[in-house]
């Protein structure tokens, strides 16, 4: 007969099942939880802010960098405008207006009529001095007669004073020979017309001096025969100007005149604008100017076109400008300008850029005091001048939003 076993119970611990059954080797490795690798402590994380401040930091460094560097090789700026040559369009005559062969914002080329004025009083002036010209031709051969008449005279009073020189001459000779054989009177005339014939020479050289000095040059430099032929080139001149012609390729705008209107000297009847020789006028810091030289390439965006890029290149540098302040007169004490500011302005200079193609820009729009964004490239730099470029197209992507 086996002996009774006696029951033992074991109460639920740390080496037991959770019915608080004996847990035997096996099952105590199946219930032990997986080791976790170890955590670095919190002082080796890095703090989200600092890392972003980090970031932040650097990308102003950068951006700094990048601006100090582009504002000397690669100078941008938006203050620039179009500029090109106008012209008023005034009359040098007066007169009624006759035609006006254009109208507001035409293009015309160069010669093209854009207006006449009644010619007909310029016509007569013409004729009047066409007039005068052959009435001073006529006054110059009869001068020429004058002075050969004057030349004669005083031929024939040098002849008579020969002839009473002579005379005189042989009847003091007789009178030496001969005494008494020719009366004292006799002797008497004789001296008497030779004296006579040598005052009348004398005037007749004044008579021919007076006709040569009265008729002046005999060939084309006669100052009579110049003035009237200025006279009738300046009627001319009058003439061709009652057709008010076009200086050069260009546009008219603000016309202010119309058929039947008096057109008075000098007074503007339209305004004329030279497109074809459109440039641009770029304000560039001191800070730009250190390596920009004539001849520099240059981008160009019209706020018109601002997805449009032109091309054109630095023509110069304007080589001074007029200071803000006000300067003293002489004879005045000195004008102190007392400025506490720590950094002052800079000093901007206008610097004159041509269009690579002028017809291009017109026809894109460009007028005078269109605004203009401006970059300047004074070398090949492989960094700064994509991220130029780059800039230009954001500003002109922006300009469609202002």
């Amino acid at each position: 007969m086996s002996e009774p076993q006696e029951s033992v119970q074991v109460e639920p611990g740390p080496g037991h099942g959770s019915e608080g059954k004996p847990v035997g080797p096996a099952s105590s490795q199946a219930s032990v939880p997986p080791v976790k690798p170890e955590q670095p402590p919190a002082s080796r994380r890095m703090d989200p802010v600092r890392k972003w401040v980090l970031i932040f930091g650097a990308l102003c460094v950068l951006l700094l960098a990048w601006y100090m560097a582009a504002d000397r090789y690669t100078p941008y700026t938006t203050q620039a405008r179009v500029n090109a040559f106008v012209v008023p369009m005034a009359p040098q005559v007066a007169g009624e207006v006759l035609s006006v062969d254009v109208r507001t914002n035409q293009a015309v080329k160069k010669g093209e009529l854009l207006a006449r004025i009644d010619p007909v009083r310029y016509e007569l002036a013409v004729a009047a001095a066409e007039a005068q010209l052959a009435l001073t031709r006529q006054n110059l051969k009869v001068g020429s007669s004058t002075v050969e008449a004057a030349a004669a005279s005083l031929d024939a009073a040098k002849a008579a004073l020969v002839k009473d020189t002579q005379n005189e001459a042989r009847l003091k000779r007789i009178e030496v020979e001969v005494p008494g054989a020719i009366s004292q009177r006799s002797l008497e005339w004789a001296s008497t017309s030779r004296i006579e014939g040598e005052a009348q020479v004398a005037s007749a050289k004044a008579n021919l001096q007076k006709a040569i000095e009265g008729l002046g040059p005999r060939d084309e430099k006669n100052p009579q025969l110049l003035a009237a032929r200025a006279a009738l080139d300046k009627a001319k001149l009058d003439l061709q100007y009652t057709r008010l012609i076009a200086p050069s390729d260009g546009i008219v705008t603000d016309l202010r005149v119309d058929v039947g209107n008096f057109a008075a000297t000098g007074q503007p009847l339209m305004t004329f604008v030279g497109a074809q020789k459109m440039w641009v006028e770029a304000n560039l810091t001191e800070n730009n100017l250190g390596h920009l030289k004539p001849g520099d390439p240059v981008d160009l965006v019209l706020d018109v076109w601002p997805d449009k890029t032109l091309r054109g290149r630095v023509r110069n540098v304007t080589f001074g400008v007029t200071a803000s302040e006000s300067t003293s007169k002489p004879g005045t004490l000195p004008t102190v300008q007392n400025a506490r500011d720590w950094l002052r302005n800079a000093q901007r200079f206008p610097v004159l850029i041509d269009f690579d193609d002028p017809a291009e820009a017109a026809k894109l729009g460009a007028r005078v005091g269109s605004q203009v964004n401006v970059l300047v490239y004074t070398g090949e730099h492989p960094i700064l001048n994509p991220l130029g470029r780059f800039l230009m197209g954001i500003s002109g992507l922006l300009s469609y939003a202002y």
